[in-house]
């Protein structure tokens, strides 16, 4: 069967056959076929948007306050002191604080020390301001103490003694300790001034 020619192809036939528009090009070049989809604009796909989470943060412990330091109250002082102590001498007294600084400059104390060769640059004189028993280890931490004249106070050892008792002298180590009442009660009492007389010569005149 003869083929048919080109021309003899209706244009309803290619309609039907091709829905596309066809364009024939001189000396029977092939056409390019551009279709109507072809000619529109292109179709970009757009890759769908990666929705990123940040992370949730990390709950941070909330730092605990810091409380400010404290101190140690400084501790209160034991004993009072007016003190050259030449000699090592302690004259311990439980006294007001204004009755205390007079000592130096009381007449009557300054007769007992001179009746056994001192003078008061010679001594430490101590005020027990605790008024609690005074602790010869501490005392000695505190001053030379060769001696020691308690005027009605109180004193404690770990060392080994005899026992404490008013006028009669007694040896802590190598150190001796006079008890006597307080210098109030001496000045007007002629006894006690003898019995005290009596354990100073002891202590003094070796």
């Amino acid at each position: 069967m003869a083929g048919l020619q080109a021309e003899e192809l209706s244009n309803e036939f290619l309609k039907n056959f091709l829905p596309e528009t066809l364009f024939l090009v001189e000396n029977d070049v092939p056409a390019t076929i551009v279709t109507e989809a072809e000619t529109a604009a292109p179709i970009v796909h757009e890759q769908p948007e990666t929705i990123v989470e940040a992370a949730p943060k990390a709950k941070s412990t909330p730092a605990l306050p810091k409380l400010p330091k404290q101190e140690s109250p400084a501790q209160p002082a034991k004993f009072s002191m007016i003190s050259e102590n030449r000699k090592g001498v302690a004259v311990l007294v439980t006294i007001p604080d204004t009755e205390f600084r007079k000592l130096p400059q009381l007449e009557f104390l300054n007769k007992i020390l001179a009746a056994i060769g001192l003078q008061p640059t010679d001594v430490a004189y101590v005020n027990n301001v605790s008024g609690a028993i005074a602790v010869f280890e501490e005392l000695q931490q505190t001053l030379t103490v060769n001696y020691i004249l308690s005027f009605a106070s109180r004193v404690d050892s770990n060392l080994p003694h005899e026992k404490f008792t008013l006028y009669n002298p007694v040896l802590l180590g190598n150190v001796p300790i006079v008890f006597s009442h307080a210098l109030a009660d001496l000045e007007h009492d002629v006894e006690k001034k003898k019995l005290l007389w009596g354990a100073l010569q002891k202590v003094f005149t070796r």
